[in-house]
């Protein structure tokens, strides 16, 4: 009896010392995630207070476009202005009048929508070259845009293989961010990134530049494509 006893006492000690040992990890996981979000709020005000030419607390249009003329200078030493359309794209995606779950666009960019702007012109930086060199090659009809007949072309030679027409139709919807019908550069380069989210599924965390993106869980599956990562 007395064996049974200690043997019991022992598990319960056992079993309270795993449930301390799942406390502590799951207390020291939020300690490292507040403190993750704290620095990137810190980074966030500061790119703001540098920029924040008016001191109104936010960014316009204009403010956005010399913070990333130098953030693409000084990340990836080119000297690359965002364009009118380039700025469109970026407001439309990212300015949800500061609040985190989406809101109401305010024209402006607020400290909690700098660093997924900064994070989708990176991904676009990235791919910058090769998608030019894409759309120069497919832009059949030189109006520096990209329709769905040339997404269509593009889509087949960077899969490698032909894309039913269902999944460019997709593409092009979820790229298609200002609504015109045809692709700019920095969409281009969303489109391919949509295509690579439906290629290999759901990953852990998305690309800036797929902010949005809806996959049609009843397109077929493309080959998995590498595109956006590899471009």
């Amino acid at each position: 009896m007395a064996v049974a006893a200690a043997a019991a006492v022992g598990a319960r000690r056992g079993r309270n010392r795993g449930q301390l040992l799942v406390v502590e990890q799951e207390l020291s996981r939020k300690a490292k995630e507040n403190d993750a979000k704290r620095q990137q709020n810190e980074v966030a005000q500061s790119i703001l207070d540098k920029y924040d030419a008016d001191k109104n607390g936010t960014l316009s249009p204009k403010e956005l476009k010399a913070m990333l003329a130098d953030y693409s200078l000084h990340r990836f030493k080119a000297e690359v202005r965002p364009t009118a359309e380039d700025l469109v794209f970026l407001f439309r995606l990212f300015d949800n009048g500061g609040k985190a779950g989406g809101g109401k666009a305010d024209g402006v960019i607020d400290r909690s929508e700098i660093l997924s702007i900064l994070g989708a012109w990176g991904d676009f930086m990235k791919q910058k070259e090769i998608v030019q060199n894409l759309s120069s090659k497919f832009d059949k009809d030189d109006n520096h845009a990209i329709d769905e007949e040339e997404l269509q072309a593009i889509l087949d030679a960077t899969n490698k293989s032909p894309v039913k027409p269902e999944i460019t139709k997709w593409v092009m919807r979820e790229a298609d961010v200002s609504g015109n019908g045809t692709l700019n550069d920095l969409e281009l380069a969303r489109a391919l990134c949509a295509f690579e989210l439906l290629s290999k599924g759901e990953p852990n965390l998305r690309k800036d530049l797929q902010q949005g993106v809806q996959v049609d869980e009843n397109l077929p599956k493309p080959t998995r494509s590498r595109t956006c990562s590899v471009l």
